[in-house]
């Protein structure tokens, strides 16, 4: 799979609505496969979108299908919204999560006050024949 071709579509629809992604991504020295904060790009004034997850075999596809990507446009730091997508995205290697599920992140510590975040499926492509989407993750 050619991923800036896969990227590209992808990410789209998010485009359209919150504007050009940033150019680079923020990733650790470790990389996420091996431990480290998952690769994101700013999306937005406020958003980040992991740039990583939905090309790992061991990411268990969504309730709708779909190997994915997670978004959020919570007012976060850099280095909070990594903390919560790092999370949620080691999450996505274990179980299935999908649209309007909720998920205890409290013990990340990823931002004062946020506990429980939702996932809302925000859209879908299809790439080479599989199916692949973008969840927004929001507080509740």
């Amino acid at each position: 799979m050619n991923t800036t071709t896969h990227y590209q579509s992808l990410f789209a629809p998010l485009e359209v609505e919150l504007g050009p992604l940033g150019k680079t991504a923020a990733t650790g020295i470790v990389g996420f496969s091996a431990g480290g904060p998952v690769s994101i790009v700013q999306a937005g004034e406020h958003g980040y979108v992991t740039c990583e997850l939905s090309v790992y075999q061991e990411q268990v596809r969504s309730t709708e299908g779909e190997n994915y990507e997670l978004f959020c446009r919570m007012p976060l730091t850099e280095s909070q919204a990594q903390t919560l997508l790092t999370g949620l995205g080691s999450l996505s290697m274990e179980v299935e999560l999908g649209h309007a599920h909720t998920v205890d992140v409290a013990a990340l510590n990823a931002a004062p006050g946020l506990s429980v975040v939702a996932l809302r499926h925000f859209s879908s492509v299809v790439n080479e024949g599989r199916r692949f989407g973008v969840y927004e993750v929001t507080a509740t």
